[in-house]
């Protein structure tokens, strides 16, 4: 089977929207996993380029990926509602999708941004390890030297006098490390070290939250590295809506959403429902959505200068043998006007 997912989410990343995490897995990964059991190997095209992202969900399920210009003729997925195909291969949710395979409609309602991510992130990771376990996956292939509650899917290590509470996601090379407390939701999908406290959140790729500091209901890009100290809200102190820019609905609760290569300081403190973006350098309280390619310090955004990117990029990425990718992500930088 062949189809493509379009669309796109808010407010803008790098990463293309179909290897958007929620749920513990990218959306390309969600719709191979509904597809799993039905003797299909899909091959999903994405609108967009080849960053070496990697994927986890391949070892339980195959499918094969193409990036590029989507072709014409094949079935086309808004990113919005694909998760929902967990659910059914038939969906009326605003963006309709029938795969053909005779399944019943479900009705939803389109996720359109990150923040939605994050709010309907537990519900679909519940769904996907549901779906692995039905479809008989052992889930914990890891090491757990710590405890480890709740339905989970550890491929990473969980050291001691760690706990992680399920649902919860610890991907290939991923660390919980030790005097850590990962509460339900959370998803360290692949190469990340974490420390402390995280809730509901997810990391992309080699990002590193080594120190203390609390990350609770966020969407945090690849390549993103915290500093020891950096904390972020989720709830307002009148409990009232947090009402994020990039999105025209409102949230009980949420975190900052963190574009790739993002760096922030020791002792950082960032607002809910903040957009931090890729490429940007923060110091001190964040209370305010950050510009890609910014430096920001207590209140003063200061452009970044663009002939140190290059170099910056080099330093990420030869981190983790990624080299190869500068030029794409260069690319990207350039087509997206950032």
């Amino acid at each position: 089977m062949e189809l493509a997912l379009v669309g796109d989410l808010r407010p803008r990343l790098l990463t293309p929207p179909a290897l958007a995490i929620v749920g513990g897995f990218r959306i390309a990964e969600l719709v191979a996993l509904a597809l799993c059991d039905k003797g299909e190997r899909p091959t999903i095209y994405i609108n967009g380029l080849d960053l070496g992202l990697p994927f986890i969900l391949s070892a339980f399920c195959k499918f094969d990926v193409r990036y590029g210009e989507v072709p014409r003729d094949v079935a086309k997925v808004d990113v919005s509602i694909a998760p929902f195909l967990l659910w059914s291969t038939k969906l009326e949710c605003g963006p309709s999708a029938d795969l053909g395979l005779g399944d019943e409609p479900y009705k939803c309602n389109p996720l359109t941004s990150y923040a939605d991510l994050v709010a309907m992130n537990q519900t679909i990771m519940e769904r996907a390890l549901s779906k692995l376990r039905g479809l008989g996956y052992e889930l914990v292939k890891g090491e757990v030297l710590g405890v480890l509650k709740g339905d989970a899917l550890v491929l990473g290590k969980i050291h001691e006098y760690a706990y992680v509470k399920g649902p919860a996601v610890i991907g290939p090379s991923s660390e919980v490390l030790p005097f850590s407390y990962i509460r339900p939701g959370s998803a360290l999908y692949y190469g990340n070290k974490v420390r402390d406290e995280v809730k509901n959140s997810v990391l992309d790729s080699f990002t590193y939250k080594e120190h203390h500091g609390y990350l609770g209901d966020s969407y945090v890009s690849s390549f993103v590295n915290f500093g020891a100290g950096t904390t972020v809200s989720n709830l307002k102190n009148t409990l009232g809506p947090i009402r994020p820019s990039y999105s025209d609905k409102s949230y009980g609760k949420l975190g900052p959403i963190i574009g790739e290569f993002a760096k922030t300081s020791i002792g950082s403190l960032i607002f809910g429902g903040k957009y931090i973006g890729p490429f940007s350098h923060i110091y001190g309280l964040v209370d305010r959505d950050i510009p890609p390619l910014t430096i920001y310090r207590n209140g003063a955004m200061t452009p970044m200068d663009p002939a140190k990117v290059p170099q910056l990029l080099e330093r990420d990425l030869s981190r983790f043998g990624l080299s190869g990718y500068r030029d794409a992500y260069l690319r990207l930088l350039k087509e997206l006007g950032l």
